[in-house]
């Protein structure tokens, strides 16, 4: 069990450094388009080919999570995510270079999602599941604390480049201590399934309604997710006209709201939801639908704060209680293929929403169309749930 917890120590330490990597590149985008002179569209196609890497190697990332383990996908990844973050801010010169780079970026990152979603399941028991990957999932929160701090000390002091190298050199520090730290699995179910087996496990779980409309579900979720991501920071300072300082601050208060929604959640529905997964989603992410689009239309500080950090924990509790939904239905020798075909679907949407959005915004009609954009995605979401409301969960041959 002290290992169990000393590897989720480490696994949560990754995921504070993969969200902190993708919120940097939000606040970045602001010198980035002074330095080289670029439009809204033109920004979206830097954290769209980010999301676009990320997306399509989800795919060959959960297989060889299957076939090789988590212990030797988990520090490959971040090792990959520090080598070009470190290039993004030494070789970054033009557009297409960086472009090109945070395409890169995007096959490091997509590694860690399925990566660390197989450590969980093959070192904790069911009903431990939903809460052992919600303490992971509220990494996120705690860099949304911490990002927008560190984002604004680093553009006022050390430039965006600097900062992405320093990125870099602490993820391929954590990759070194993961590589050696992590135990390896407890269950050995894995290793003794034959191609075959895991091959008939594939099949069945792709052709589930479970898995097909929580792909399409999760793209509708990201897309509101990282569309606020990319452009939240830019919104705030020109089209709201905050100071910076504040705008990173109602980032960290968002940030802790995203913190507690991920671990009440874990508790709650780990607990006492079994079953009705489905109906959380639908409330939440309708709620969720509706507090984006009053962030959207908000003026003031006090406004903004209050829309934003309702926002992110109706977004952050849909989010959760579908990401951890398979880790309960699925065979655990299948967890990382299937985890990756589900996360680059939520990926996806985070590739699309932030080239739609440098669309939508314009002078004429500010962000009006963008944030109606991202509250039917929400409320897209959740009407994708619908039909599993009424079906029985079943698992598909749980092996554990």
């Amino acid at each position: 069990m002290k290992k169990s917890s000393f590897m989720i120590f480490l696994l949560f330490l990754g995921y504070v450094l993969i969200y902190t990597d993708k919120m940097a590149i939000g606040f970045s985008l602001l010198p980035i388009s002074k330095e080289f002179h670029l439009r809204s569209d033109q920004l979206g196609y830097i954290t769209g080919g980010f999301f676009l890497a990320y997306s399509i190697f989800q795919l060959p990332f959960g297989w060889l999570t299957d076939r090789w383990g988590y212990k030797k996908l988990l520090p490959l990844s971040l090792g990959l995510l520090g080598i070009f973050a470190i290039s993004f801010g030494l070789l970054g010169a033009s557009l297409g270079l960086l472009i090109v780079i945070r395409f890169l970026a995007g096959i490091g990152h997509s590694g860690y999602p399925p990566s660390c979603a197989k450590a969980v399941v093959s070192n904790y028991s069911f009903e431990q599941r939903t809460f052992a990957q919600s303490v992971l999932l509220s990494s996120s929160g705690v860099a949304q604390v911490v990002g927008p701090l560190l984002a604004l000390w680093a553009l006022s002091t050390i430039g965006w480049r600097d900062y992405s190298v320093i990125l870099g050199i602490i993820a391929l520090l954590l990759a070194g201590c993961v590589l050696f730290l992590v135990p390896a699995p407890i269950t050995k179910s894995s290793s003794q399934s034959t191609p075959e087996h895991r091959t008939s496990h594939y099949r069945e779980a792709l052709k589930s309604s479970l898995v097909i409309l929580l792909f399409l579900s999760m793209f509708c979720i990201n897309m509101s997710v990282y569309g606020l991501m990319a452009w939240l920071p830019k919104y705030m300072v020109q089209q709201r006209e905050l100071p910076l300082g504040t705008s990173s601050a109602i980032m960290a208060l968002s940030g802790a709201g995203s913190w507690l929604a991920f671990l009440v959640t874990g508790w709650v529905v780990g607990r006492h939801m079994q079953g009705k997964e489905p109906q959380v989603m639908v409330v939440f992410s309708v709620l969720s639908g509706v507090a984006v689009w009053c962030l959207g239309n908000s003026r003031g500080e006090l406004a903004i704060t209050l829309s934003l950090v309702a926002s992110i924990i109706c977004i952050t509790t849909a989010f959760l209680t579908g990401f951890t939904l398979p880790m309960k239905r699925l065979p655990i020798e299948i967890i990382g293929g299937t985890m990756g075909v589900l996360n680059s679907g939520g990926i996806l949407g985070g590739f699309v929403a932030p080239i739609v959005m440098g669309y939508l915004i314009s002078p004429e009609h500010g962000y009006t169309y963008a944030f109606l954009f991202l509250s039917l995605a929400m409320i897209i979401a959740g009407l994708f749930m619908l039909p599993l409301i009424r079906k029985v969960p079943v698992a598909l041959h749980d092996v554990v």
